[in-house]
Order: structure tokens, then C-alpha cells, then sequence
């Protein structure tokens, strides 16, 4: 199966949701959000996706499959106050099924390239859960560094997970 990597669009809008939607009811999800958490409409999507191609601050990327599905999304979204506007926070979500295929790596790779491309960036961060090693080595592969541990960082299911926080400076 076969994919390509591009620019988020706001007409990905619906994709883009029901590709959350995927990723937030399974099981061992690492998002940070629960499952029923409110999340924007597609017309709200529509307009966010819109609102950020006009920031020198953002980059957002989407995998798509052959049959045209959203299969995964990256984000790095910039600080807005001057003190704090060279961090960006990575988010990255892959469906389940496309897991282990490269999909995240190559996600993550095209985010970094326009963080460093976008000359605003010189640190991009991410918050991921302890329990998500897969994750962790793809993050400590592509050069990112470990900084801290937050015991209970999130609350899922009624139980307190702990997260760490990553960081690569660029």
C-alpha cells in the first residue's frame, strides 16, 4: 500500500476529522484528548485549515492513501508571544492500520524540513506519553532529546499516565 505526503488543505477538513475520530477511539490512543471530547465541526476545521496557511508559524502536512483516505497528520504550530515564538509544538496521529509503515517517520521528517525551512523555528517541542516507546524511538531517532518527565501529565480512562517532553533544536 502506498501513500503520498502533502500540504493540509482546508478541503482535507472532513478527512482530517474522521482521521481523529480513528485515531481517538483506539484503545491505546496517545492523543490528549478522550474519546466524546468536543472537536470542531468540519465547517470550523475548514476555517482553522484556512486561517493557518496565512502563518509564516505553522506547518501542517496530511498522508494520504491511494483510495484517497486520510491515513495520517502533522502539525507544528508556533508560539505566539515574542519571548516564546521561535518554539513550535509538534502533533503527529497515524490511523492503526498504517502504523509501523513509515507513515509517522515520513510525517515527521516533512514537518521538521519546513520548521527549518520556515526561518521562525529554531526549537520544535512535543509532549508524548512515557507508555508509547514506538513513538519515543522514532522521536530519539530523528535527533530529538529528552528533557523532563510529568508524573500524571494526563488523566485517560481514570488513570493518571505519565508524559515526557521532547525537544529538537534546529
Amino acid at each position: 500500500m502506498s501513500y503520498t505526503i502533502r500540504t493540509v488543505r482546508p478541503d482535507d477538513a472532513a478527512g482530517v476529522l474522521a482521521m481523529l475520530a480513528s485515531v481517538v477511539t483506539d484503545p491505546v490512543n496517545n492523543l490528549m484528548r478522550e474519546p466524546g471530547e468536543p472537536i470542531f465541526t468540519e465547517e470550523e476545521e475548514r476555517e482553522f485549515l484556512a486561517g493557518q496557511k496565512m502563518r509564516p508559524d505553522w506547518c501542517g502536512f496530511v498522508a494520504v492513501a491511494e483510495s484517497g483516505e486520510i491515513i495520517g497528520m502533522v502539525t507544528i504550530d508556533g508560539k505566539r508571544r515574542p519571548a516564546v515564538r521561535h518554539r513550535g509544538e509538534l502533533g503527529v496521529s497515524v490511523v492503526s492500520g498504517w502504523r509501523g509503515q513509515g507513515v509517522g517517520r515520513a510525517l515527521v521528517e516533512r514537518a521538521i524540513a519546513c520548521a527549518r525551512e520556515s526561518g521562525v523555528f529554531t526549537r520544535i517541542e512535543l509532549i508524548v506519553l512515557a507508555r508509547n516507546e514506538t513513538a519515543i524511538r522514532l522521536y530519539e531517532s530523528l535527533g530529538f532529546q529528552h528533557e523532563g518527565r510529568r508524573q500524571r501529565g494526563m488523566l485517560r480512562n481514570g488513570e493518571y499516565l505519565d508524559d515526557l517532553m521532547m525537544a529538537l533544536l534546529l
